[in-house]
């Protein structure tokens, strides 16, 4: 274990309050509170925002805030490099990396996911030079030690040459279990929860909505969130031209308890990204007995124990749409399944793992000192 004190640093481009910041800054976030309980002494550095400080304490948590997300790196350098100030650095990578094996020690790469396909579907020509020169950028951390959080992502990273020693944490939610599975809509409606961007492919689940009208279906396709006009905008015209303005419905934006409200209404969740981290939004469905189908990716083939709480299913709208069918067939088992496999899972654990990594790869990060 890491003696007292245990003073520890993460880089993040973004902090939990960034008007763009996701699940892996809510992950963190549920981590590092829970260690700064316990006593660790945590410095999070990030690129600054309007109406955000310089520098304030929440949660426990020192946060420091310079540059944007473009130069918030060459900042955590010019801040960062050669000290001696922490016991452990935490280099967390969200598609730019930090290059602390570079400059700062002992430190561990933090990867929620890979961009890879990512770069394909949202960049354009930079997209795919960001797809090519991944593998590329992230070769300073070919020996680092790494924390991941799904065994795909973990694949992931050794697919691109990675070989330090990994560890793997456990995902929990915020969203509380519901005691008992909750009364469902009547027709059954679906949802689809997320940033609406082109990398979660939702076209496919509007897709798959008309196919799945086409064989019976009633019910509606919720669609939760927000993202890009242009991209919203290209929705709303695959709906008209699929003639389902009466069942796909965008929700945009909605609090937590309209999202909770949704969640436990509906009677199964699609996701279509190209790849995920975990995916949250799935173990958040499944505290409310909502089994969920999705696409055979990284991340999101880990959250759903196939054929238990939902499938995993080939990348394509008709593939959703047979396995909507089979769950729709035994709908209680399924979300019964679903409710029960995600009551253990808890933040208390996954800071547990999180701390028990560090220590297993502190040794690992000791030897790469810079």
């Amino acid at each position: 274990m890491i003696a007292f004190p245990r003073r520890l640093l993460l880089l993040n481009w973004r902090d939990p309050w960034h008007p763009r910041s996701g699940g892996a800054e809510l992950v963190t976030l549920r981590v590092l509170e829970r260690l700064a309980a316990r006593g660790w002494t945590i410095d999070w550095f990030s690129s600054h925002y309007n109406g955000a400080k310089a520098a304030e304490i929440r949660n426990g948590i020192h946060f420091l805030r310079a540059g944007s997300s473009a130069t918030v790196h060459a900042h955590a350098f010019a801040r960062y490099a050669r000290r001696r100030e922490h016991d452990i650095v935490i280099d967390q990578i969200n598609t730019i990396p930090f290059l602390t094996p570079w400059y700062a020690a002992p430190s561990i790469a933090w990867f929620q996911q890979l961009a890879r396909e990512v770069w394909l579907y949202e960049g354009g020509l930079m997209g795919r030079l960001g797809y090519a020169a991944e593998p590329i950028y992230l070769r300073p951390y070919r020996k680092s030690p790494l924390i991941t959080i799904s065994a795909s992502s973990a694949r992931s990273l050794r697919a691109i040459g990675l070989t330090g020693p990994i560890q793997i944490l456990p995902m929990a939610v915020d969203e509380p279990p519901d005691v008992e599975v909750p009364v469902k809509s009547v027709p059954r409606d679906i949802v689809v929860v997320g940033r609406l961007t082109p990398s979660k492919r939702v076209e496919e689940s509007i897709e798959a909505a008309a196919l799945l009208r086409n064989v019976g279906w009633r019910g509606r396709l919720r669609v939760v969130g927000t993202g890009p006009a242009y991209y919203r905008k290209s929705l709303e015209r695959r709906v008209a031209k699929l003639a389902l303005t009466d069942v796909v419905v965008f929700h945009g934006r909605v609090d937590d308890d309209e999202r909770r409200r949704l969640l436990r209404a509906a009677s199964l969740l699609w996701m279509t990204s190209v790849r995920e981290g975990w995916g949250l939004v799935v173990t958040e469905a499944a505290r409310h007995g909502t089994p969920a189908v999705v696409y055979n990716v990284p991340g999101l083939c880990d959250a759903v124990n196939d054929k238990s709480t939902g499938f995993v299913v080939r990348n394509r709208p008709d593939a959703l749409v047979a396995a909507t069918c089979s769950i729709f067939h035994s709908f209680d088992l399924f979300s019964q399944r679903a409710l029960d496999q995600s009551r253990p899972l808890s933040w208390d654990a996954t800071a547990e793992a999180f701390a028990d990594a560090i220590s297993v790869l502190l040794p690992s990060a000791q030897r790469r000192r810079p």
